[in-house]
């Protein structure tokens, strides 16, 4: 139950950044600076790796379901 749980905790730590990078990236729409638009492409790139790191963990939480 110990990885299960922390899995879990993972996946909601990955959904809160995915949700901090949403309402960034809402927030500066359009950059106009050089370093806005680094900001911007940064976090897209951490809100896709969140994505991937959700689908990754969700993976491994069915798999030890099934065990």
């Amino acid at each position: 139950m110990g990885s299960n749980a922390r899995v879990i905790v993972s996946i909601v730590i990955s959904g809160v950044l995915i949700g901090l990078v949403v309402s960034y990236c809402i927030r500066t729409c359009m950059p106009s600076e050089t370093i806005d638009w680094v900001m911007w492409i940064a976090m897209a790139a951490f809100g896709i790796s969140a994505v991937l790191r959700i689908a990754l963990l969700s993976k491994q939480l069915n798999s030890n379901k099934e065990e």
